[in-house]
């Protein structure tokens, strides 16, 4: 599931419930969330950020299986300019978030896939951007170093790295002559000699499977808050994917958790 974007709304809070209830009847491993848990923490305000994260982690704790979070855009506090805090903020940024659910990239191993969670966010002059950053890749090839060739991998970051988006629905005037993720690239690159089969996106509200080379899937995961944020569904229902996994072949599905009220 991604961008979430809970808030302090009776009507929101009631469908975050209805998605937490269908997930429970599901009888699924575990569960990541591809970012964007809060809307919103980018415009600072401590009190009232920290209520939002305290009130996805209450409320997220109902499922039943383990949660992976994912670093969002609006996950990263008191970044824009009108913000009553600054980087010297001991929360600025991406620590709001960590004092909540710890590093904002980390993997783990199950039933013989590996799983790696990326932080695909930074901020340059009171703007976020999509960048991997250097720190990270070379952690990543560390943590690579230590899975086999053969072993099949799904990544899950929220600003894509792939997708057909810009290109359906260009903004007038704005240049789409490149991806979002600036160091994409090289993201890529360090999974050439490895079994990379998913990549899992948020971030853009709508629904999407690129194949690859037919070697990898680039999902971007449609959205728990619709589009435009609780107020529409501009790019189809609400909703999550499920998926199910055999050896190292999956297939997946859209799970509409609620009738669009429009």
């Amino acid at each position: 599931m991604t961008d979430i974007h809970i808030r302090t709304d009776a009507a929101v809070i009631s469908a975050f419930n209805q998605l937490i209830d269908t997930v429970n009847n599901l009888d699924v491993d575990f569960v990541i969330s591809g970012g964007d848990q809060v809307f919103d923490v980018m415009r600072g305000n401590q009190a009232k950020s920290d209520s939002l994260f305290a009130l996805y982690k209450t409320l997220s704790s109902r499922i039943k299986v383990p949660v992976y979070n994912t670093v969002g855009n609006h996950d990263l506090f008191g970044i824009y300019p009108e913000s009553v805090e600054d980087a010297t903020h001991p929360d600025y940024k991406y620590e709001m978030f960590q004092r909540y659910f710890g590093d904002t990239y980390y993997s783990f191993d199950h039933k013989g896939w590996h799983f790696i969670v990326l932080n695909a966010l930074d901020v340059v002059d009171k703007k976020f951007i999509g960048r991997i950053g250097q720190e990270q890749l070379n952690w990543l090839q560390r943590d690579l170093a230590k899975v086999s060739k053969e072993t099949p991998i799904a990544i899950t970051l929220h600003i894509p790295a792939l997708t057909a988006f810009d290109q359906l629905y260009p903004e007038p005037g704005k240049q789409n002559d490149g991806p979002e993720l600036v160091d994409r690239d090289m993201l890529l690159d360090v999974f050439k000699d490895h079994t990379l089969k998913l990549v899992l996106q948020g971030h853009l509200h709508w629904l999407e499977d690129l194949n690859i080379e037919n070697k990898t899937h680039f999902i971007t995961g449609g959205s728990v808050a619709g589009r435009p944020t609780w107020r529409g569904t501009k790019f189809g229902p609400r909703g999550f994917l499920l998926f199910e996994v055999k050896d190292d072949q999956f297939d997946w599905k859209y799970v509409e958790y609620e009738q669009p009220s429009n």
